[in-house]
């Protein structure tokens, strides 16, 4: 079973969800405080800017302006040194009037004292109200707007311009409004337009516009921005810390029970798991500590168990091989031999503990299958080829008696192989090479030299120079020769073993 939980994985998904949406909520927050605060200047401008207009139009004579806008040339004349290019507060594209007809029994003065007259209110509302730019009054129909005053030094009177769309806006609905933000070469600005009264004729009517430059408020709100990120910032980073704190203490108890999980699934049932969280994680965890505890409980048992059987199991191989050591000395004292050997080779060849002790188990198991030779026989001096035939048949029956037994299933090769030769010579299969089991190669090391190296009724014992020659000649052919080689490593030791049945000594 592959691992879930992958390390950092879980703390980086969190960490990137509440990350991010800490990112958006702080733009969003920042974003609409700047979209509020800006709306409420144009919004509180505008509402200013549109009362102040709609002021100046209740006040403003319909008929003063219609005389004003038909003596314009008149007007203009009296003062050459104004300069009359059109203001850098309208973006209008200018188109000059035609020169209105002398209104007679005025004489010229009379028209320019009620400009100059009308001038000096709308800078002194300008004043009042702290207007930096122009306010301005213009005759419009439905196709054509002129400049009739302004609050500024210079005289726009009779120039013609473009009328913008909220000035349709309000002659249709009759009612000031502002017209928001808007730019222009000379900057950035709100403007309010109000009507004024009607002239003569129906479709001509005086429009009041107050101007404002905003800059300076957009630099404040740029200003407060700036503050706002900042702050925002701030507090992401905070919260950031915080959530990383939060989210690694959170992520430390998963990956604590994902080890004990892995700890599980690798059968160490001895480690705790010590996960102590009021959380689903804690509640996770003790579940988990507490199948930990019953599976270890039911492995102690069946560990337990297992080694009674195996023990009963022992018991009986024990027995089995007393009865064939009440018929044949020899048998007994060739079995503990014969251990001690290829317990040797094992230990050179590194064999793991479990494969030491199913070796051990092969050495006493590997002539079970005597028992069914009859005793005169296994005393016999001279064997016939028949009796030979007899006797080599104690390896099958002897891999029969133990072909029951569970535990014992992987020595029932090494019995029923131990008689095999390398190079396939031997009995009773003709196996060879690999094809024999790797301790039965062993145990054929072990069992022959010590048959070797004892007195038998049929001849005498080789001596021990002669017996480890014997095991080097024979290496690679009746004996697998890294066996033979493991073997070898252990000649000192083994001729300590055997000098206690050498009378030489070699």
């Amino acid at each position: 079973m592959a691992k879930i939980i992958h390390r950092n994985s879980i703390k980086v998904k969190i960490l990137s969800i509440v990350l991010f949406s800490l990112f958006l909520l702080t733009f969003t927050l920042g974003y609409f405080t700047f979209q509020f605060s800006k709306n409420r200047i144009v919004t509180m401008l505008g509402d200013s800017l549109t009362g102040i207009a709609a002021s100046i139009a209740s006040f403003i004579s319909a008929e003063d302006v219609s005389f004003i806008i038909k003596n314009a040339e008149k007007i203009k004349r009296s003062e050459p040194s104004v300069n009359n290019r059109p203001h850098e507060f309208n973006v209008l594209v200018p188109r000059r009037l035609g020169t209105a007809p002398e209104m007679p029994g005025r004489a010229a003065e009379i028209p320019k004292a009620l400009y100059d007259k009308y001038s000096t209110i709308l800078r002194n509302i300008k004043k009042m109200n702290n207007i930096d730019s122009s306010i301005n009054v213009y005759i419009a129909t439905r196709n054509r707007f002129w400049a009739a005053l302004t609050s500024e030094p210079t005289y726009l009177v009779g120039t013609a311009y473009v009328m913008r769309q909220e000035v349709k806006n309000v002659l249709l609905s009759g009612q000031a409004q502002s017209t928001g933000i808007y730019t222009d070469k000379d900057g950035t600005w709100i403007s309010a337009y109000a009507p004024g009264g009607y002239l003569l004729l129906e479709d001509e009517r005086v429009v009041i516009e107050v101007n404002y430059r905003i800059n300076s408020y957009l630099r404040m709100l740029h200003q407060e921005l700036g503050i706002i990120a900042l702050i925002c910032i701030v507090g992401y980073l905070m919260v950031a810390f915080i959530s990383y704190h939060m989210v690694t203490a959170l992520v430390s108890a998963i990956k604590k029970l994902d080890e004990a999980i892995c700890d599980l699934e690798q059968e160490r049932y001895d480690k705790a798991i010590n996960i102590k969280t009021n959380d689903e994680i804690g509640h996770l965890a003790m579940a988990f500590e507490l199948m930990r505890v019953s599976i270890r409980k039911k492995i102690d048992e069946l560990r337990l168990s297992l080694k009674r059987e195996r023990r009963a199991h022992l018991e009986s191989i024990v027995a089995l091989t007393n009865a064939i050591e009440e018929r044949d000395l020899y048998t007994k004292e060739h079995v503990s031999r014969v251990q001690e050997y290829a317990l040797l080779i094992g230990k050179a060849m590194h064999l793991g503990h479990d494969v030491m002790v199913q070796l051990r188990y092969g050495c006493i198991l590997h002539d079970i299958g005597k028992i069914y030779i009859d005793n005169a026989l296994l005393k016999k001096v001279k064997l016939t080829d028949e009796d030979f035939e007899e006797i080599k048949k104690h390896a099958e029956r002897g891999a029969k008696i133990i072909e029951g037994i569970e535990f014992l299933k992987d020595i029932k090769d090494v019995v029923w192989s131990h008689q095999e030769a390398y190079d396939g010579s031997g009995y009773p299969r003709g196996l060879k090479g690999d094809e024999i089991p790797l301790l039965a190669r062993i145990v054929a090391v072990a069992d022959a030299f010590d048959a070797m190296t004892t007195d038998r009724p049929y001849r005498p014992k080789m001596s021990f120079t002669n017996a480890m020659a014997e095991i080097e000649r024979k290496s690679g052919t009746q004996f697998d020769p890294i066996v033979c080689a493991a073997f070898l490593t252990y000649r000192n030791d083994l001729e300590h073993m055997a000098q206690k049945r050498f009378t030489d000594g070699k």
